[in-house]
């Protein structure tokens, strides 16, 4: 049975590791600019953009509604989901697929191809991830991921999959039951594995960051 899916884009001018980033100049552009460009050509039922800075509203482009949020969902810090995701009783679907605005190289084409997909599957959740060979320890410094003996080399250790925070499904209805994305059990969220370039998964969250995808926009 295939979905009914709202695309949405999250974002505030408040965030704690580097401000106002959604709004500074990369070129002539700005990562707002470049995730609502994106979700815009997406094939989904609904698209947003969830917001409560005017300064970001005032970016919307045709195609794209406001869900409007309240200023103790984007204060800085991490508000809880009851209040962070309040919004989305406003919302028909019954999924969401949040859009990370602050990836501005992702591929509309490539996160067709994954909504497609999850629109048609089983799956109540997804996540997309990236498959790398690493090695983890728990805060108390015990292995996670491998035993005594075990060889550590990024060649032939163990295969992790990692969260890349591009696209994120959820079922409405289990947000606002549970004031949770998902029950984080086996296959729900399903990891699912995209191989993208690690320009594509460049993900702004500090000022490094931003510094960096700065320089490719000269």
């Amino acid at each position: 049975i295939m979905k009914t899916i709202a695309g949405i884009i999250h974002a505030r001018k408040d965030s704690t590791r580097c401000p106002n980033k959604h709004l500074r100049p990369l070129g002539n552009t700005t990562l707002i600019d470049i995730a609502l460009e994106n979700l815009s050509k997406l094939d989904v039922d609904e698209k947003y953009l969830a917001v409560y800075d005017q300064e970001l509203k005032d970016k919307v482009i045709d195609g794209v509604k406001i869900l409007h949020r309240e200023y103790d969902s984007v204060a800085p810090g991490n508000a809880h989901h009851s209040i962070m995701y309040r919004h989305l009783e406003d919302v028909q679907s019954d999924y969401i697929v949040n859009l990370n605005p602050c990836q501005p190289f992702l591929k509309v084409e490539e996160l067709q191809q994954i909504i497609t997909l999850f629109k048609y599957s089983k799956f109540e959740s997804m996540i997309t991830v990236d498959k790398e060979r690493n090695f983890f320890w728990d805060k108390d410094r015990n292995p996670i991921n491998f035993k005594p003996n075990d060889r550590l080399s990024t060649t032939t250790g163990p295969w992790v999959y990692s969260a890349t925070h591009s696209l994120v499904f959820y079922k409405k209805q289990y947000m606002l039951d549970n004031w949770e994305l998902f029950p984080n059990t086996k296959h729900n969220p399903y990891p699912f594995v995209i191989d993208w370039s690690e320009k594509e998964l460049l993900d702004v969250d500090t000022e490094t960051d931003f510094k960096l995808v700065e320089s490719y926009y000269g």
